[in-house]
């Protein structure tokens, strides 16, 4: 696979504070992978994500001037982590921790050489990195690579302007969901293990062009020749050096494989220990589930008996009052009836001693006014009667 360009020696390194590089965004899988009975792909990357040419050519124009971001771990900015994520908000990744280095100006898909020598498809991005405020790690870069190191990275989609959120092909799956509508929003470089093993930096390039003039060509040539002159007998005596030096690190990386091993198999038995932490986690987990389910239910029913604990309470000390007086607070009993555990009992008890108040204060005033009414029958009967009288005189009284 080429990974590396080298340029001629008439070009200047950064001149223009920017460094072309090409990474490869995620390796694609052929249409035939697809299930469709299972509505699942077969093929995946560690994330669960089968990507498929045909969705992948649509969503190719979002990776123009999307960004190349790294999480430095160091003050000197030349180790690196992951995403640099610290939170999710309103479904959209928030990575606070992330330093953005480049931006993207180009992509397409392309067959190239895997690393085991086989064909494989890929989409592939190229852009710029601002190599004026990130000299000290495109020296890291330009060091890995021409030790055959070349850093990984994974891509980062959003959700499609259109769309609530990324549309998958048969829906949402573990492992083999394929999405169909999203678009391109970064791509990280990685310190630690991606989920797509051919995502990586493919190119760095070395050198950039520069305009020179013939006579500072020729000059450069002369120096050039010069130099590598009065070099002869010095780089034969670092071809010894070298020799011997290479010896030496082959001990060196003996000791340091054997070191790996042991290192490979410590992980394996961390691994094993994770891997059942999480599973007790997760059985943990379901257990205090169905605690808090079960906790919901006694709390519903501990009111439930509360609630009728107090309409008890509320029959008994209304229990004395006939139909008509417990009318007077109708609309207070409905409302204790509606929320028992809000509404007090005593105001329900007052209202009907208020109702009896107010039906014996007009009862009282109606007998008065009964009482009153009939005393002014008898004063009538009982009045002064005037009788009148005609005198008679001897002259009117004729016996025969």
């Amino acid at each position: 696979m080429k990974t590396f360009e080298i340029f001629s020696e008439t070009k200047v390194k950064g001149q223009n504070g920017r460094r072309k590089f090409k990474v490869v965004l995620y390796t694609i899988y052929p249409d035939e992978c697809i299930d469709i009975a299972n509505e699942v792909g077969t093929e995946y990357n560690l994330n669960g994500i089968t990507w498929i040419r045909e969705y992948c050519e649509q969503a190719l124009p979002s990776i123009k001037g999307m960004f190349l971001r790294v999480e430095f771990l160091d003050e000197e900015r030349t180790e690196i982590c992951g995403h640099g994520l610290t939170d999710i908000i309103d479904g959209v990744p928030v990575l606070e921790n992330a330093t953005t280095i480049g931006t993207f100006t180009d992509g397409y898909i392309q067959e190239i050489e895997g690393d085991n020598g086989d064909k494989i498809l890929v989409c592939i991005g190229e852009g710029e990195i601002d190599s004026s405020c990130y000299h000290n790690f495109c020296e890291k870069l330009d060091s890995d690579i021409a030790n055959g190191i070349y850093p990984q990275g994974s891509v980062e989609i959003l959700k499609a302007e259109d769309e609530e959120a990324i549309v998958y092909k048969y829906g949402y799956k573990e492992k083999g969901r394929i999405p169909t509508k999203f678009i391109h929003s970064g791509f990280a470089l990685l310190g630690v293990e991606p989920a797509d093993s051919n995502a990586k930096l493919l190119e760095l390039n070395n050198k950039e062009e520069t305009e020179m003039t013939d006579t500072e060509i020729k000059a450069l040539i002369v120096d050039t020749v010069s130099e590598h002159t009065n070099s002869i007998a010095e780089i034969n005596q670092v071809k010894e050096d070298c020799a011997k030096q290479i010896a030496e690190m082959s001990e060196q990386v003996e000791a340091i494989t054997a070191e790996k091993n042991e290192a490979v198999a410590s992980s394996e038995e961390i691994q094993k220990a994770l891997d059942a932490c999480r599973a007790e986690f997760e059985e943990l987990d379901k257990k205090y589930s169905a605690l808090c389910a079960e906790m919901d239910e006694l709390r519903k029913e501990l009111g439930e008996a509360k609630a009728k604990e107090r309409i008890g309470e509320l029959n008994a000390k209304i229990a004395d009052f006939t139909d008509t007086e417990k009318e007077y607070a109708k609309a207070e009993i409905e409302a204790f009836m509606a929320n028992p555990m809000e509404v007090e009992i005593n105001s329900v008890v007052s209202k009907i001693y208020e109702g009896i108040g107010k039906t014996a204060k007009a009862d009282a005033e109606k007998k008065v006014a009964e009482q009153n009414a009939a005393k002014a029958q008898v004063e009538d009967i009982f009045s002064v009667v005037e009788v009148t009288t005609t005198s008679t005189t001897d002259e009117d009284v004729d016996i025969f």
